[in-house]
């Protein structure tokens, strides 16, 4: 028989979410459904947006039992780093604009 589901979420740097399925047990498909719309069979990982906001669920099943589990899932958080750097990259880019705007006045 299938043992208790458990279902985690994880984000990468990249963007990218991760839900995984354990459970204990022989021989276990997989399946999910976000919303209630099926994803990917077969695995016990799938890989979502990282926008995706609703209800996951994992399902898994053998020849003796089924079990799920559905969780909330939430958008990823903004990587704290991506502010910085995007400021950095305006200062950059206003620096050089006004260095431009300097130059062209000098040489007219």
């Amino acid at each position: 028989p299938i043992d208790s589901v458990e279902v985690s979420i994880s984000c990468s740097s990249s963007g990218v979410m991760r839900a995984s399925c354990s459970s204990e047990g022989n021989q276990l498909l997989y399946s999910w459904t976000l919303n209630g719309d099926p994803l990917m069979d077969g695995n016990s990982n799938t890989d979502l947006d990282k926008e995706t906001d609703g209800n996951i669920c994992c399902s898994v099943k053998n020849h003796v039992s089924h079990a799920q589990k559905t969780i909330r899932v939430k958008p990823c958080p903004v990587s704290v780093v991506f502010v910085p750097v995007w400021c950095f990259q305006l200062m950059v880019l206003l620096g050089l604009l006004g260095g431009f705007h300097i130059y062209m006045r000098h040489t007219s």
